[in-house]
């Protein structure tokens, strides 16, 4: 709409033609509406396609001279803006068409920060935990950790526990108005600005929106006070800052010591490499084999918690004192419970439900087992199941349901969906008037 006033569409002169892709159907069906409301129905043509299956000639009568988008995620590559681009330029815009955004470059700055520690290297985290519990048991240091990738988050709520160990850096520059490269490298010499440990590269991108550089859009932290990167109010809790974790303990650096960054680009994600005179840092050097298991920042940390450990640890030791050969069932990927009440109860028998870590589950659970003091077929895991029977766990009625509570694919729920851990308790509680209950069949998920 905005596209079709600045152009003059909305009146008699017909001075130019917009066309909207949008590949959602009900947001296509939102987007009717919206133009019929505001009276402009006839000025933007829709239709429910991705842009790269636009054809000139069929679907638009020949190549545009603008193009407006907003293709971006915290990473800005993410959504797939390179490939975006590219088909637009070979097949639907004209040479040297007007863009809106005109460019993005991405910036990054080194930090130390204990906090980010925790939520990425467990191995130390879980040595002071009293509970005997190892989810990274000796000589396998590197069985469990977070995917190699930039995270999303919002570093202003964690600025107090972040020390900036360099200036900002410029990383990335992607023209929108011309074709961008499938590939791209930038290496940075980086000046430590201050004592202290390398544990993350935090990121962010700045949007020059108009060709005059007069318009800018940041997701830069509240911290950066540069002239055009700087933080001005701008709503932004949908795009975040990016952290980008260094594998263990992280690199020590000294003030005024250099710092080599090598920043490479594929179609939707960057990588980075670190190196300093001593110490190089490269992009998996935290791999493990087929047991090693990715799991999410933030259940990291919850794993590292001692507090949380043994809030579990006493809550579990409880229930299961007067319980002779209980069957207990784990919902939701809960790696560090499934492994607790098999350590805890040697005449139990547990299912854990993995229907996101899977057959990775399985292999992690097979290789700590031994040292978690429990052999590995006293854990039965269902990958794919959705409901629990009674011919699932050989007639036997579940003696305790326990969940952390976390769900697989909880990024992706909408706020309220988060209610359905709630939902399942009440309605378990509301049948047997009990927390530990016993379960026929339990449908424990959407």
């Amino acid at each position: 709409m905005m596209a079709a006033r600045a152009m003059g569409t909305c009146d008699d002169s017909k001075k130019g033609m917009v066309t909207a892709c949008e590949s959602y159907l009900p947001m296509v069906k939102l987007m009717r509406k919206v133009l019929h409301v505001n009276g402009m129905g006839k000025n933007v043509n829709i239709f429910n396609k991705r842009s790269d299956e636009l054809q000139v000639g069929v679907d638009i009568p020949s190549r545009a001279d603008v193009l407006v988008s907003e293709i971006l995620d915290s990473e800005l590559l993410g959504e797939g803006l390179i490939p975006t681009l590219q088909h637009a330029h070979d097949e639907l815009l004209v040479d040297n068409p007007l863009t809106v955004p005109y460019r993005a470059t991405t910036y990054g700055q080194l930090v130390e920060s204990t906090f980010l520690w925790k939520l990425h290297d467990l191995s130390k985290n879980e040595e002071e935990a009293s509970d005997s519990i190892r989810l990274v048991p000796p000589g396998l240091d590197t069985i469990l950790g977070v995917k190699t990738q930039q995270h999303p988050m919002q570093c202003d709520a964690i600025s107090k526990e972040i020390n900036l160990l360099s200036e900002p850096f410029k990383i990335f520059e992607f023209d929108f108005w011309k074709r961008p490269d499938s590939q791209g490298d930038s290496k940075v010499l980086i000046k430590a600005t201050n004592d202290g440990r390398v544990h993350a590269v935090v990121s962010w991108w700045v949007l020059q929106l108009d060709s005059e550089g007069t318009i800018f859009y940041s997701t830069a932290p509240g911290w950066i006070t540069s002239p055009v990167a700087t933080y001005t109010g701008n709503w932004r809790d949908h795009w975040k800052q990016c952290v980008w974790f260094i594998p263990g303990e992280g690199i020590p650096i000294s003030k005024g010591e250099e710092v080599h960054l090598h920043a490479v680009h594929s179609d939707t994600r960057v990588s980075y490499n670190l190196a300093t005179q001593a110490t190089e840092i490269r992009e998996g050097d935290s791999s493990s084999g087929d047991s090693h298991l990715t799991l999410s920042p933030e259940r990291i940390a919850i794993y590292g918690d001692r507090k949380w450990r043994s809030c579990m640890l006493t809550a579990l030791k409880n229930l299961l004192r007067e319980r002779v050969h209980p069957l207990c069932v784990v919902a939701d990927d809960s790696v560090f419970l499934s492994l607790l009440i098999a350590h805890l109860s040697k005449n139990s028998k547990v299912i854990a439900l993995f229907p996101g870590l899977r057959e990775r589950g399985v292999q992690y659970l097979k290789a700590v087992a031994d040292a978690n003091g429990f052999t590995a077929d006293r854990v039965e895991v269902f990958q794919k199941k959705k409901h629990l029977t009674l011919h699932d766990t050989k007639q036997k009625q579940v003696d305790l349901l326990i969940g952390e509570p976390y769900y697989y694919g909880n990024d992706g729920m909408l706020p309220w969906q988060n209610f359905r851990f709630w939902y399942t308790l009440l309605c378990s509680i509301a049948l047997t008037g009990q927390i530990c209950y016993s379960i026929n069949a339990c449908h424990l998920f959407n």
